[in-house]
Parts: C-alpha cells; sequence; structure tokens
C-alpha cells in the first residue's frame, strides 16, 4: 500500500509539469455573469446526446455514454451500494419521457475512491447488457486526451437533471448550466483538502447549479470533467467539484478494454474508443 502511494504520488507530481493547456491562449476573460456564454437552462438532449439518466434504487444521477455498452460516472452516485437494480436510459430529454431503457451489468468503481478525501478519485464505470441503439439522440461523447489541463477563466458547459428550487417547467428535464473554471489555489481556499490533483472546481450563478452527479463538463464538445460535487452553499461563492477525466484517462481505457473484453469479446471494436494507448502498451 506504501509502494502504491508512493508510485501515485510521483505520477501525480510528473503529471503536473507535463501538462499541457487548452486553449493554447485565453483571448479573453469570462465571467459567469456574461450573456454571451450563457444559452437556455433546458436543453434538448440532441445538444447532448451522450447524457444518461442513471437510476439506482431510488437513487438517480447523470452518466455520460463513452462506448455502446459503457457509461462513465461518478463513483459516488453509488456511495451506498445495495442490492437493487440500476438501470440507464439514453437518448431522453426528460426523466420521464421515451428513451432506449437498459439494466447494468456491472459497476466498477475507481480502486481508490475516497482515497485521501471523499471526492477523490470520484469516477465509475457502468457496463450495460445490451448495445444502446446510436442515432440523433444517443451518440457517443469524446473524451479530453491524456495530460490536459483548462485554463483558469474558461467556460464550460454542465449537463444534469436536478437543480435547486426548480420552476414547474424544469422538473425532470434535462439541464444545461454554464461555469467558469477557477485557478486550483481559488479551489482549496474553498474546498481545502477535498481537492486533490484528480479534480478542478468551477463557478456558476446560484440559478444554474446542478444536484445530481456524474453530468458531464464539456468544452468544444470534449469531455472533460465529471460532476462530482455540485455544491450546498446559500450564498456565495457557489462553486461545483469535478473529476478530471484527463487524469484518468489511462484508467478509463485500461478499464474499458477489460469490461468488453470480458461482456462482449465477440464484438469488441476497440479502435472506436481510440483504445491505441492499450494496443501500444499489449505491443511492449
Amino acid at each position: 500500500m506504501i509502494v502504491w502511494a508512493l508510485l501515485i504520488s510521483l505520477f501525480n507530481v510528473y503529471s503536473i509539469f507535463c501538462y499541457r493547456y487548452l486553449p493554447e491562449k485565453l483571448s479573453q476573460t469570462y465571467s459567469y455573469n456574461d450573456n454571451n456564454i450563457h444559452n437556455e437552462k433546458i436543453i434538448n438532449i440532441t445538444n447532448v446526446p451522450h447524457h444518461a439518466l442513471i437510476v439506482h434504487g431510488d437513487l438517480y444521477c447523470s452518466g455520460n455514454l463513452i462506448h455502446s455498452k459503457i457509461v462513465l460516472s461518478a463513483a459516488s452516485c453509488f456511495r451506498q451500494r445495495n442490492q437493487n437494480p440500476c438501470i440507464v436510459k439514453v437518448g431522453s430529454s426528460s426523466m420521464i419521457g421515451r428513451g432506449q431503457v437498459i439494466n447494468v451489468v456491472e459497476i466498477k468503481n475507481h480502486e481508490y475512491f475516497g482515497y485521501s478525501s471523499r471526492m477523490d478519485n470520484d469516477i465509475a464505470m457502468l457496463v450495460l447488457q445490451k448495445h444502446v441503439e446510436f442515432g440523433p439522440n444517443v451518440k457517443k461523447t469524446i473524451l479530453v486526451q491524456p495530460d490536459v489541463a483548462l485554463r483558469d477563466g474558461v467556460p464550460v458547459k454542465v449537463s444534469g437533471w436536478g437543480s435547486v428550487n426548480v420552476p414547474p417547467n424544469q422538473i425532470n428535464k434535462h439541464l444545461q448550466s454554464d461555469m467558469i473554471i477557477l485557478n486550483k489555489e481559488e479551489c482549496i481556499k474553498y474546498y481545502g483538502n477535498l481537492m486533490t490533483p484528480s479534480n478542478f472546481c468551477a463557478k456558476y450563478p446560484l440559478e444554474r447549479r446542478l444536484s445530481d452527479n456524474g453530468g458531464s463538463a464539456v468544452y468544444r464538445n470534449f469531455l472533460v470533467g465529471i460532476l462530482s460535487f455540485g455544491a450546498t452553499n446559500k450564498e456565495e461563492p457557489f462553486v461545483a467539484v469535478f473529476t478530471n477525466v484527463s487524469y484518468f484517462y489511462r484508467w478509463i481505457m485500461i478499464n474499458s478494454h477489460q469490461l468488453l473484453k470480458k461482456y462482449c469479446v465477440k464484438d469488441v471494436n476497440y479502435r472506436s474508443m481510440s483504445l491505441e494507448y492499450v494496443d501500444n502498451i499489449n505491443k511492449k
């Protein structure tokens, strides 16, 4: 355990110095009060066709389709494991609308979820019983590449099902929040040791708060984050914490490879998930 923890620490230090940033240059500074970054709060699933509804017992979360049989979400959604079945619905703009409903056959939380804080390594992978049917309402998301960080002040679009004080016209609807990436030091001021190399934070206005974990943070069509904690402050600052997808890119690739091999050996299309990384490892 000590050796593994040391290796993780060394990797984290190495990653900090090897990150490349998006965008290469920040041409303007954004504020979450800027009108030019706000879209409608209620959005159609065609705008985020990778977004999924996860129902686990009497709880619900968001997820992100990364393969026809795999959904990426937050491990905190499954902190309290129970015997209740878990299902995923894709292709719907509403929690109660029509969509493809598929049972989950395995939930894999990160091995070190909650290792140094309750938000550390907050990532999970769900394996579906059958393949989804792709179409205008159902598509895979594009993962941001490894060792990539977003610059401070960059706007991201975050998706989810729940919000604070939801008006009647927003209940059960697919919601979108515009948030602004914050400097890691500022994140630490708000959340202390809950901030680790595995996550980042972003600021938002109260009316844009999302309350369900697992939703996507997207920048230029790339999945860059997974909502880990939407915050509960009644006064400013309103700051959400996200699992860093780039940080876990290799974990996602390797575990996708293993789970697909376990559940669908005959029809795995590794290349469709950009699994060249895994292939190169196997050749060494």
